[in-house]
């Protein structure tokens, strides 16, 4: 009777000491559980932004047509401006697939940290052959080179494979280990807002300048109608001045970002320096910005 006895209390020892480890590993993961909320957050954030890029384009030459043309044919002008901002629209699908790949970064860093793996379906040949299609804004080389596009698909397929692992530190510094990839992919979404969403953005701009000299010229023929048009140029006007300040607002939280995955990493095993915590409060309210700065994405609709 005395070893089944003994065995009842080593076991309930043992539960016992898994629940001290696991309520302290809880405890010890909350700076990584912090940065996996704020980088799902920045990447929220991202998403409107290729569909905006899209929106410009498409205000841009509806706006220039409704103004400009002496008949102005909706359908055919709708038609007309999504011919155009076809390659646009076509980036815009690649770049999405590219932030997912940070977003499930991030909820995968969260899910472990909360011991708990998402499980992922993937065929990584498509995500490839789309970012491997992906031009540089303005230019026709490709904005993730042979080497970089490599490093994005094998991150990927890294996030696959941990749906498997339950060891929890290593599953982790695994990820974190994978700092060059998350730059490059942060980098690349960065390059984006800032020369493909804000140049459509400038674009608009400029367009606006020389539309209200055409409203100007038929104001005598048409004062009321000009007036309306010139009220709605302004507030179009100001709202691309704020959204425009999105980019800037995504840049730092993306320096941020970058600098949090490194200091994770350097200090996987003191998760509570005060060098880590001030640079995760300084990421946090780096996303905290770009979150209040995205109420203006919503383009004024004609």
């Amino acid at each position: 009777m005395q070893r089944p006895q003994n065995s009842i209390v080593f076991t309930l020892l043992l539960y016992a000491a898994a629940s001290v480890l696991l309520g302290g590993c809880a405890t010890d993961l909350s700076p990584v559980r912090s940065f996996a909320e704020q980088t799902q957050k920045m990447s929220l954030h991202f998403e409107p932004m290729p569909a905006g890029s899209v929106h410009s384009c498409m205000d841009k030459a509806m706006r220039k047509r409704l103004i400009l043309a002496e008949r102005f044919d909706a359908q055919a002008s709708e038609q007309a401006a999504r011919a155009d901002c076809a390659a646009i629209a076509q980036a815009s699908v690649a770049i999405a697939s590219l932030n997912d790949v940070l977003l499930r970064y991030a909820r995968t860093l969260a899910a472990l940290a909360d011991d708990k793996l998402p499980v992922y379906k993937e065929e990584f040949g498509p995500l490839g052959d789309a970012l491997g299609g992906l031009a540089q804004p303005g230019g026709g080389a490709p904005l993730l080179d042979t080497d970089k596009l490599a490093k994005v698909v094998k991150l990927s397929e890294h996030l696959s494979r941990l749906a498997s692992q339950r060891t929890q530190k290593s599953a982790l510094r695994a990820l974190l280990d994978e700092q060059e990839a998350i730059d490059i992919v942060s980098n690349a979404l960065k390059e984006y807002a800032q020369r493909s969403y804000r140049a459509g953005l400038q674009d608009e701009l400029r367009d606006l300048a020389q539309l209200r000299g055409a409203v100007d010229d038929a104001a005598q023929r048409e004062p009321l109608a000009a007036n309306y048009i010139r009220t709605r140029l302004h507030l179009e006007g100001r709202q691309l001045q704020e959204r425009e300040k999105i980019v800037a607002a995504y840049v730092a939280a993306v320096g941020a970002l970058q600098a949090s995955v490194a200091a994770l990493r350097a200090n996987l095993d003191h998760l509570q320096e005060a060098e880590l915590q001030r640079q995760l409060a300084q990421f946090a309210r780096q996303v905290e910005t770009l979150q209040k700065q995205a109420v203006f994405y919503g383009p004024a609709r004609w």
